[in-house]
């Protein structure tokens, strides 16, 4: 587990590099090596969830996981004006470390790496990380009748995964964890998890675009 923690944002390293890249071929090569190390952080995360859980990532989809899913994302998106507000008026900080990295990536770099950043959010980093931080820390950690506490555990370490410098930023990113995880407790399927973390980081991307 402490393996994929740390292996698991590798991939990403990739795709930074493309700022730095001075030809096509260069370009090439790190998109072949994110490609390949992102699919292989999803194949051993995979197996290990579905080798301790029985399950794959998706199962029958229902009404009740829209439900899931959209109070999931209501849920979180009350808890960041919140701790936002918070970290502005305590520390003036009006995005966390983790946000100004993401958005001087989608500007002002080669448009295949931007292409390959917004898959990257939208798609890849929601499987990866609910993979790791959802399905393998409730398959590793405490009874099944401990759920509180793999939720809160998972959140810790889906926060401390997310760069911030403020105790309102850690805490905004721990409760988003606390959501997903709720999400994926209540609703049994790890597929509403990974649906909401792509609703969040969808709108996060439009929303540095647009607004």
């Amino acid at each position: 587990m402490m393996l994929m923690y740390f292996v698991s944002p590798l991939p990403q390293c990739f795709l930074l590099l493309m700022a730095d890249a001075k030809s096509t071929l260069a370009l090439v090569e790190l998109t072949n090596a994110f490609v390949f190390a992102e699919a292989v952080v999803i194949f051993v995360a995979y197996r290990f969830v579905r080798k301790n859980t029985g399950t794959g990532i998706l199962q029958k989809a229902s009404l009740h996981d829209l439900g899931y899913i959209f109070g999931g994302y209501a849920a979180g998106l009350m808890s960041d004006a919140i701790f936002t507000y918070l970290n502005y008026i305590t520390y003036h900080q009006t995005q966390t470390p983790n946000n100004q990295i993401i958005e001087r990536s989608l500007f002002d770099h080669h448009q295949l790496m931007v292409g390959l950043f917004i898959i990257s959010m939208v798609i890849v980093t929601p499987i990866v990380e609910e993979l790791v931080f959802r399905g393998m820390v409730f398959s590793l950690f405490f009874n099944s009748n401990q759920a509180w506490i793999k939720i809160i555990l998972s959140a810790l370490l889906f926060s401390s995964g997310h760069e911030s410098n403020t105790i309102f930023g850690f805490l905004m990113y721990a409760f988003t964890g606390i959501v997903l995880g709720f999400v994926y407790w209540k609703s049994g399927k790890l597929q509403n998890s990974i649906a909401l973390h792509a609703v969040i980081n969808i709108v996060a991307v439009l929303a540095i675009f647009f607004l």
